[in-house]
């Protein structure tokens, strides 16, 4: 998360990830929304929101931060 912004939906900036993100969002019976983005490079970005709570959004998170690293 850039400097301390919570952000409201997961961050994909390549295929490997967003394959990632929604495999967990799915394993978890989410339906994910996937909107994409030209970041300021210009280079493409997945933005992949779900309807959930704070505390479940920041648990799946950190997990899906430990997934692509």
């Amino acid at each position: 998360m850039k400097g301390g912004n919570a952000m409201n939906y997961f961050l994909a900036v390549n295929d490997r990830q967003l394959g990632t993100c929604l495999r967990m969002l799915f394993a978890e019976k989410l339906q994910p929304a996937v909107q994409t983005v030209l970041n300021d490079k210009g280079k493409i970005e997945f933005h992949i929101s779900i309807a959930a709570d704070d505390d479940l959004l920041e648990s799946l998170k950190e997990r899906y931060t430990i997934l692509i690293s």
